[in-house]
């Protein structure tokens, strides 16, 4: 009888993979490694694996066989896998968008990889506007990346009667789309403590496997399952690139008690000015010894043109170029891009207001970068832009800001404290004519602003401050009913050490 032999050398990629092929050889790394119980399965090794395109599969080893595969499974492994079984992905938060995945048989061969690469591309990534917007497959576990700007307090909550620690954390991508992230357990404590450790730093988070919530129509990112993976200020191949493309504006970290934070509508421009960040007068700002966030209303008075309104910027990277004397075969001008290390022409305008605001109380100069300035100007630099017209020259979109009274949320930092700088800069923007009147019409602040004891405090960046908010959230009945939806108990946080520290 003629005998069915497995082709060794033919390495099949993962999106190749099919139900009806249970002879198939790949060379993957295991991306992903935890245990899993369930009443129906019970114990399991669950994984996450990738091929050299960087596309992932889910694959399992059932209560059976995990001692005979136990010590050749390790997170972080090239493998080769030989003879399994495929078939199909289906239920809730599914680790990939694979249609099938990985099931071992007493079979299957695992053995070493030895050329398989230590690098493989990034596919995995979400568009913050894309989870905000509601544009993507609940069903599947996603990828985000980006900068901490502002952590809450580490709160304990009663889910379904089980003790679990709790984080509020909002992140904000290149185009300073802000997000909000919960983290549940090991993973709340750790990002909390390594924040606290580097307020004076940027800190870039990578969460991998994380799920996308939705609440009352907001949207927002959760840890709280196994295979949800945590890296902070890593030296993956892409972060820095990452860091480059972030806006630059010296965006200062900040701590605020997340007590009075509604997961739902956190990101909302009427939650950050109403509930998270405490108001404050100009006048309170200029004498502040907080670093922190803080909001207010104020007139804009005038743009400071000496300055300029405007700045060129490579298209890739947000950040300013420097002219040349060169120009390329089209005889147009070229720029030099630190970013890029190069020279080229593909620039952009954008915005950099440096306006004077004043209210009863005082002045100061706001700096607003591109994003929050186009939401008052309603027009981006590119189209106001014109290289032959003077420098001096202000377009009317922009001197009819004028006059305008707009609210502001700004950050202090440590340089505007000890007088080093005298520019406050918006992290947001709004001149909403709802919200202006209705936040004109607060009453006074009865609590006083929170003063450090010592210039060593800035410099440490241990100061921070507990926000009083002007409105309440939901009730704590709704707030623990949508916990409980964030965080299932039947599915254990992960105890793995977190990576990046």
């Amino acid at each position: 009888m003629a005998m069915v032999r497995a082709k060794k050398n033919i390495v099949s990629l993962v999106r190749e993979l099919k139900p009806r092929k249970d002879t198939s050889r790949i060379e993957v790394m295991i991306l992903r490694l935890w245990r899993n119980y369930n009443k129906e399965s019970g114990n399991t090794i669950e994984m996450v694996v990738v091929d050299k395109e960087g596309t992932r599969i889910h694959a399992s080893v059932g209560e059976q066989l995990i001692k005979k595969f136990d010590d050749k499974l390790r997170e972080g492994d090239a493998i080769v896998l030989q003879l399994f079984k495929v078939y199909d992905a289906t239920g809730e938060y599914r680790t990939t968008p694979h249609p099938y995945k990985i099931g071992f048989f007493h079979t299957t061969f695992v053995g070493i990889a030895d050329d398989f690469s230590s690098a493989v591309p990034e596919k995995y990534f979400a568009d913050f506007s894309d989870i905000l917007g509601g544009n993507l497959d609940h069903s599947c576990l996603v990828d985000v990346v980006g900068q901490i700007v502002n952590f809450g307090s580490l709160e304990n909550k009663i889910i379904k009667g089980k003790d679990s620690m709790r984080l509020l954390v909002e992140l904000r991508d290149p185009n300073n789309v802000k997000m909000m992230c919960t983290l549940w357990g090991s993973y709340a404590k750790q990002v909390y403590d390594y924040s606290r450790s580097n307020m004076s730093t940027m800190i870039i988070c990578v969460i991998r496997f994380c799920s996308v919530k939705e609440w009352k129509g907001s949207y927002s990112i959760s840890s709280g399952y196994n295979s949800t993976h945590i890296l902070l200020n890593t030296t993956l191949d892409f972060i820095e690139e990452f860091k480059a493309s972030l806006p630059d504006d010296s965006l200062a970290l900040t701590n605020n008690d997340s007590s009075q934070w509604s997961v739902g509508t956190a990101t909302s421009i009427r939650a950050r000015f109403f509930v998270l960040n405490e108001r404050l007068t100009i006048g309170e700002i200029i004498d502040s010894s907080v670093v922190g966030t803080f909001v207010t209303l104020g007139t804009i008075e005038t743009i400071d043109t000496e300055r300029g309104w405007q700045y060129l910027s490579c298209k890739y990277h947000n950040k300013k170029v420097m002219p040349t004397t060169n120009v390329d075969a089209d005889d147009q001008p070229l720029f030099f891009c630190n970013t890029c290390d190069k020279e080229h022409s593909d620039v952009i305008s954008r915005f950099k207001l440096i306006a004077n605001v004043k209210d009863d109380s005082g002045e100061a100069n706001f700096l607003l970068f591109d994003a929050n300035a186009q939401a008052i100007v309603r027009h981006s630099a590119a189209e106001l832009y014109d290289e032959n017209e003077d420098e001096d020259f202000l377009p009317e979109a922009v001197s009819d800001l004028f006059g305008k009274r707009v609210l502001f949320e700004i950050s202090v930092d440590a340089d505007n404290i000890k007088g080093k700088s005298s520019q406050y800069v918006v992290r947001l923007a709004t001149d909403d004519r709802e919200m202006v009147e209705e936040f004109a019409d607060l009453p006074p602040k009865s609590n006083p602003v929170l003063m450090l004891e010592s210039a060593d405090d800035i410099s440490s960046g241990s100061g921070g401050f507990t926000a009083t908010p002007l409105s309440k959230r939901k009730s704590e009945q709704d707030d623990d009913s949508y916990l409980e939806d964030q965080h299932s108990v039947n599915k254990k946080l992960s105890q793995k050490k977190l990576k990046g520290e």
